[in-house]
């Protein structure tokens, strides 16, 4: 059972004074609302709080309880009636806390949330000059999980093919059956499997295109012994082929041109803070009014919602880690690596994803840093390649697309630069 968990919270700028004149705000979130011209980053820096309370009903007791945080910028410590449940440190990717151990069952909680948005934080993007402002707050949709004992932890699926998938089931007992039914547009089950790690193929597959862009959904049941579906989990995909070569991209088999633009998450006002029918019509207006078949997300991982728009509209998306420019030290690198675990095990299922961007936008040369981000995204889903995006020429190639931010074009000369020069 998912709740949603965005209601009744209360806010406030200065965490170690408490929540004494904290306001109620409702999540999707800002720290603070900026003007429309000459925004200072300054204002939304702050190391602020969130607090909620909420019962739980004595009727939950022996069921697990978390709480998925879809977007904390930029730093998270969650607490739970005072105790310490989980830190996270990247503002782009969710995270799930587990509340079981200190809930009350048939009383009151209070779920605390110690958020530090200044950009002076030891994590990417941060130790140098943006060219964004990194937004701060709860400024994505929480949830309250309610699983049984026996759950699933995640569901990874991988394309081979135009027609097959391997779908990898991770949950918390060996003691169930994992069952698997491909379920088509129109609720019809077009293939079934069982077990764990499953490999399934639809002969008559619809491919999705981005002309006509058929999904499926991957229905994922955990079975006890006896029968009863212990938890289930169900995530969209398509049946589809990308692959880029040396004379152009090639989707399910046939050549064609990409024309797209990069998209920040960043609106007027409200920074990042923005539901899901806003995340749907900035994809709807990419399609149907700039006609657009690409967009990379610069530079970071984005809502769901608006991936899941892409799904459904049929636009091609390039998705990247968060950075700009600046490489920190190691514990900085080592967030870097996870930033691109998380983007991949998180993002995997959608066939709008056609590469993964593994290095830091526009840096230097890395290769230890970058060999290890190009080993994770291959080692969780080898059927995409991965890139990164340059604005150096002659740069190490350690990913499988070599990208290149050319901005020779000044309105009077051909533009684009020979491949031989900058490769």
């Amino acid at each position: 059972m998912d709740i949603a968990f965005n209601n009744g919270w209360l806010f406030t700028e200065n965490f170690e004074k408490g929540f004494d004149g904290a306001i109620e705000v409702r999540l999707p979130h800002t720290v603070k609302e900026l003007p429309y011209n000459y925004a200072d980053p300054a204002d939304y820096q702050m190391l602020c709080g969130y607090k909620k309370e909420f019962e739980i009903a004595e009727d939950i007791n022996g069921k697990r309880l978390f709480l998925r945080f879809d977007g904390a910028a930029h730093d998270a410590e969650v607490y739970c009636n005072g105790n310490f449940v989980a830190k996270h440190s990247c503002g782009y990717t969710a995270f799930t806390a587990e509340i079981t151990d200190y809930v009350i069952f048939g009383g009151m909680n209070e779920v605390t949330v110690k958020l530090d948005t200044r950009e002076s934080l030891n994590i990417p993007p941060f130790g140098f000059v943006i060219d964004y402002l990194c937004y701060g707050g709860l400024y994505r949709e929480v949830t309250l999980e309610i699983r049984n004992r026996e759950y699933i932890k995640n569901v990874f699926i991988e394309n081979i093919g135009t027609n097959g998938v391997k779908i990898k089931t991770e949950a918390s007992t060996e003691n169930a059956k994992v069952k698997i039914d491909i379920i088509d547009s129109g609720g019809i089950c077009a293939a079934s499997a069982v077990g764990a790690d499953a490999e399934i193929n639809v002969a008559d597959a619809k491919l999705w295109s981005v002309d006509v862009p058929n999904l499926y959904t991957a229905k994922v049941s955990l079975v006890d012994k006896v029968g009863q579906i212990l938890d289930e989990k169900s995530l969209r995909f398509g049946f589809r082929s990308a692959e880029f070569k040396n004379d152009g991209f090639y989707l399910n088999g046939e050549k064609m041109k990409l024309r797209g633009i990069n998209r920040h998450q960043s609106y007027a006002y409200v920074g990042y803070a923005m539901p899901k029918s806003m995340q749907y019509l900035d994809a709807e207006i990419l399609k149907n009014e700039l006609c657009v078949n690409a967009v990379r997300t610069s530079h970071y991982p984005q809502s769901q919602h608006f991936l899941d728009r892409c799904d459904e509209l049929g636009i091609l998306v390039f998705t990247e880690i968060p950075g700009w420019q600046h490489i920190g030290n190691d514990d900085w690198k080592k967030q870097a690596v996870q930033n691109t675990r998380e983007m991949v095990e998180q993002y995997m299922h959608h066939p709008s994803i056609v590469l993964w961007g593994v290095r830091i936008n526009e840096s230097q040369d890395c290769d230890e840093l970058y060999e290890e981000t190009n080993k994770v995204a291959h080692s969780i889903d080898p059927s995409r390649q991965t890139s990164g995006v340059r604005y150096m020429e002659k740069s190490h190639l350690l990913e499988d697309v070599y990208a290149f931010n050319d901005f020779s074009h000044y309105g009077d000369n051909a533009g684009l630069r020979a491949k031989k020069d900058i490769t």
